[in-house]
């Protein structure tokens, strides 16, 4: 019920969203800036990123990560070609067991970004990863990136080593821009 409000609230932070995100490369400097949105905070990110795209098509920064992001596939494809120069390289994080995306699906009645099973090779400049094998720690299986600890590793990977998909332990590739977290034994 209070998931409209969220999404209400989360247009209205998008200016605000921006700002900071130029703000962040302004102080530290070109590509030094990561990003990581969850869920609905996902959306806000990309949101934010197409506006600063518009206002500052120069800026640089480095990694973005969504995770679980909660955004209608379709739309993230026709903002990406605006954002996508903005960055160094985009993760995107997905699961066939989120039933919260699961259920903004039939809200929205379209695939949100962070559900498997999109058409994730018309993205060719985006890396997915799959989380679908993991056990699902939490309820609702949205939040693999704080209960499994194969996602904070391969995050570490990405984060702290700088590490593309194709580099990454723990990974195998099943597509062309498409891999899979494989549970550790």
């Amino acid at each position: 019920v209070n998931y409209a409000r969220d999404e209400v609230n989360l247009y209205w932070s998008v200016p605000e969203l921006a700002g900071t995100i130029v703000d962040l490369h302004d102080r530290f400097g070109s590509g030094k800036v990561d990003l990581a949105g969850h869920s609905l905070g996902g959306r806000g990110l990309v949101l934010a990123l197409y506006e600063v795209a518009a206002t500052r098509p120069d800026l640089r920064l480095g990694e973005i990560v969504l995770l679980a992001p909660d955004m209608d596939f379709d739309i993230f494809r026709k903002l990406l070609p605006r954002i996508r120069p903005l960055v160094q390289s985009i993760t995107v994080y997905t699961s066939d067991g989120d039933k919260a995306l699961d259920v903004s699906e039939q809200v929205h009645g379209y695939p949100r970004l962070g559900q498997s099973g999109n058409e994730v090779e018309v993205l060719t400049s985006v890396e997915f990863v799959d989380v679908s094998d993991l056990t699902a720690m939490s309820t609702n299986g949205h939040l693999y990136h704080i209960y499994n600890k194969e996602v904070g590793a391969d995050l570490d990977q990405l984060l702290n080593q700088g590490k593309s998909a194709n580099e990454r332990i723990g990974l195998e590739q099943v597509g062309s821009n498409l891999w899979l977290i494989k549970p550790n034994q």
